[in-house]
């Protein structure tokens, strides 16, 4: 029998911006399937363009200035939500420590990535701090909630791990392999994400006819030092810049997939590499050697440009890389499960709503 859900309930998700990245896609794949069942309310520290098309009965508020903290006080007043999800750091400094003051909404906290952002020691204490008042936690990884448990002290029955997921497009496969060694890298222009070690390992490969394709928008990196960093390194006209993956980016139309992130557990990005069957190359951190084998691409161990530079042309010269792109596209139906991800999150809401 089909739910009722004609008394819907007002649900709150607070987050840095709407922009392009995995957070707010997850966010943005959770908010509408929600709000075919609650009102949805999602409210960002900066005003921003929106990357993700959202269902028009969701509200959506930009709180860029001191005034609109107020009208975030006045829309817990007002609107009542059951239950308020923060999202990224940033919003949980800001909106967590607002909702001290209101200890009868229930605050959830997702946690994404290792929390590399505490070696501040002001961060670190007074997010351990704002987890006092955190009612329950979700995390995208078992590494993150390790986290939370060995040194913010958060106890195990307050933690949940659900895998982030995307949604499958069917991507058409060219016949015949590019001539050469295509490589993506999905990743917005942070410094902690790797672009620099990156573009540094690329620049000592002299044999291997390699292209960069970088997919991003700036960050604390810019495109132009980006480019910058790649003119010096005498490799500019190897590195492209592209806007949005198209279907004929899957293999073998790319070789391989990248990931040189140190702090990301479970990131987007890698399941995107396996909708496009990409075999993938990425660093051992948080939860990447349960995404990552050798049957599907290669792990590192060392942040190191010769190692990286090595471990490309392993790659290059596996003659098992059409297999590891096989077993990279089933990976994708092992890790991403949309609908059975999305019914997790709303059955944790009702429970949440009736406690």
């Amino acid at each position: 029998m089909a739910k009722n859900y004609k008394n819907k309930i007002n649900l709150f998700f607070c987050i840095n911006s709407l922009q392009n990245g995995g957070a707010e896609k997850q966010l943005n794949y959770l908010s509408n399937y929600l709000s075919l069942k609650h009102n949805i309310h999602i409210f960002t520290l900066e005003k921003s363009v929106y990357n993700y098309k959202f269902n028009s009965n969701i509200k959506i508020y930009n709180l860029d200035n001191l005034y609109y903290l107020f009208f975030f006080i006045k829309k817990l007043l007002t609107l009542k939500p059951k239950v308020v999800f923060l999202i990224l750091p940033k919003a949980y400094f800001y909106f967590g420590s607002i909702l001290i003051f209101f200890p009868h909404i229930k605050c959830v906290l997702m946690r994404r990535s290792l929390n590399y952002y505490q070696k501040n020691i002001i961060f670190k204490y007074y997010e351990i701090f704002l987890h006092k008042f955190t009612y329950f936690f979700i995390c995208n990884s078992y590494s993150s909630k390790k986290n939370l448990i060995s040194s913010e002290y958060v106890g195990r029955n307050n933690i949940m791990v659900i895998d982030n997921f995307i949604k499958l497009t069917k991507y058409s496969t060219r016949k015949k392999k590019n001539l050469k060694f295509k490589i993506l890298c999905i990743a917005n222009f942070y410094k902690y994400k790797g672009h620099y070690l990156l573009l540094k390992s690329l620049s000592l490969i002299k044999d291997i006819p390699w292209e960069l394709h970088l997919l991003g928008q700036s960050r604390d990196l810019s495109i132009n030092q980006i480019k910058k960093i790649s003119r010096e390194l005498n490799i500019e006209k190897r590195v492209k810049y592209l806007k949005k993956i198209k279907k004929e980016y899957s293999y073998p139309y790319y070789s391989l997939g990248v990931l040189f992130s140190e702090t990301e557990s479970f990131p987007n990005a890698i399941l995107e590499y396996f909708s496009l069957k990409l075999p993938v190359l990425a660093f051992n951190v948080g939860d990447i050697s349960r995404l990552i084998n050798i049957k599907n691409g290669s792990l590192l161990n060392k942040r190191n440009p010769n190692h990286v530079a090595m471990k490309i042309n392993e790659l290059y010269l596996d003659k098992n890389l059409d297999n590891k792109s096989k077993f990279s596209f089933s990976s994708i139906k092992k890790f991403s499960n949309t609908q059975k991800t999305l019914e997790k999150y709303n059955q944790f809401i009702e429970k949440l709503c009736v406690e």
